[in-house]
């Protein structure tokens, strides 16, 4: 699966994205993937108060789900949780109906952080473009010299946004994200006259549960590896797939380019039906070929191989049955893949 992702406005208002987040979720039959900005407070000085910013996702549709993300972060704790910091102060900027956006003020020396409502998702193929109301940030006095950040998830219509290798004793998972990599840009109409928003720091966290191994990663620029808090999360994402002791965090980021990108495998040693079924293979196998040998030496004279086939006991053809029934069940995906190939051409 392609995830090369760009973050854009259109030219009349250039923007700065001072943090971008990206959190990649794994289940084991699913994903979810949420997507957070933090937009620089300089460049919202010239923005409108309707201001619009789109992100291309290659696998994106108008069938995704999306969610907007404030009702979670407008909440401290789930804040100070997901930024890492304390919170001293929550201001509201509509006098606590917690409708318009709220300010968190930190206890560190982190710059306070306006929380904005997604106003609305526009669906396109390929892209999703994200509206925000800045009237109440603009009016509030302390608003106005914070930064904004908002976040929302996406439930794709695949199963896996990650590339997926299965063998036969090994499940391989590969992570290749890249943000604004212009090389890769698509010639697409809607791309057109647009501006490419610089991103000062990008954050990749990868979700996976913990059956996997870590096996490559980019190593000057991982922050750290930890197990997923699993109270504070299933508070915060409400998700009933996220299980206790399941999930592994993975925490990449880089910082200045002019675009990024990250590359990780993550992998899976098993032993399932698909071993079992393969051993069964080949001990019916082994044994049929060790069985007709001898068989044809119980005749009288010795039965030609071309002729045994009509002499062999009924037992042998229901091993040949058990041969074909696995051998289906090794390439059956790969059938159904290249039926489904066939007919939507």
């Amino acid at each position: 699966m392609e995830n090369s992702f760009f973050i854009f406005t259109d030219k009349t208002n250039p923007t700065e994205i001072e943090r971008f987040h990206i959190c990649a979720w794994e289940f084991r039959k699913s994903s979810l993937i949420e997507f957070g900005f933090e937009v620089s407070n300089d460049s919202l000085k010239l923005l409108p108060n309707n201001f619009s910013i789109s992100l291309y996702i290659p696998w994106f549709n108008k069938k995704c789900d999306t969610k907007d993300l404030y009702e979670k972060l407008s909440i401290a704790e789930n804040s100070r949780f997901i930024f890492n910091d304390s919170i001293s102060e929550t201001k509201f900027l509509d006098d606590g109906r917690n409708k318009n956006g709220v300010i968190h003020v930190f206890d560190g020396d982190r710059k306070t952080l306006c929380i904005l409502p997604i106003t609305k998702f526009i669906k396109d193929e390929k892209i999703v473009t994200i509206n925000l109301d800045l009237k109440a940030y603009k009016n509030h006095i302390s608003a106005n010299k914070s930064n904004i950040y908002f976040r929302f998830w996406i439930k794709p219509t695949v199963p896996f946004i990650s590339m997926r290798k299965k063998g036969i004793s090994k499940t391989t998972v590969i992570y290749d994200v890249k943000v604004n990599e212009k090389r890769n840009a698509p010639m697409d109409s809607l791309m057109k006259d647009v501006d490419f928003c610089k991103i000062k720091s990008t954050f990749l966290l990868t979700i996976i549960p913990n059956n996997y191994d870590l096996t490559f990663f980019e190593t000057e620029h991982l922050r750290k590896i930890r197990g997923l808090e699993y109270n504070s999360f299933k508070t915060y994402l409400n998700d009933n797939r996220i299980k206790e002791n399941e999930h592994l965090v993975v925490v990449c980021k880089k910082d200045n380019m002019d675009s990024y990108s990250f590359f990780s495998i993550f992998t899976e040693e098993r032993i399932g039906i698909g071993q079992f079924s393969l051993a069964i293979l080949i001990n019916i196998v082994c044994g049929i070929l060790l069985f007709i040998p001898s068989y044809r030496k119980t005749f009288t004279p010795e039965i030609p191989l071309t002729q045994i086939w009509n002499h062999l006991p009924l037992e042998i053809f229901v091993a040949f049955l058990i041969i074909l029934l696995t051998l289906i069940y090794f390439t059956w995906p790969s059938i159904v893949h290249l039926l489904k190939r066939i007919f939507n051409k």
